[in-house]
């Protein structure tokens, strides 16, 4: 069984455009669905920026060999109490460990 190929950087986008336009219409159904302003409203959807991901079954554009970086540190903690540390994405400084965890069946 052979792995499918990559897509071009060309194809991610164009994949991440249509995406980003059927957010857009969802959004958009919503607030007319429910006489809300579009203009008001605000949505969290993860993993929009950076790098194209449709994980577990769809492409990935991540490229999993950033540099290590700590996790679960609160802020001004010393990175050597971390109780994890997790690879990065090059392309968009992702930690791996959020993308497994966001992705795993």
């Amino acid at each position: 069984m052979s792995a499918k190929p990559r897509p071009t950087d060309e194809e991610f986008a164009e994949l991440a455009r249509k995406r980003d336009e059927a957010v857009a219409e969802t959004v958009k159904a919503l607030c007319e669905k429910h006489g809300w302003d579009p203009a008001k409203v605000g949505f969290h959807a993860s993993h929009m920026h950076g790098c194209y991901c449709a994980c577990p079954d769809g492409p990935c554009q991540h490229i999993w060999d950033g540099p290590q970086k700590p996790i679960g540190l609160e802020e001004g903690e010393d990175e050597r109490n971390a109780p994890g540390w997790s690879v990065t994405c090059s392309r968009c400084g992702a930690d791996a460990m959020s993308h497994d965890m966001r992705c795993a069946p």
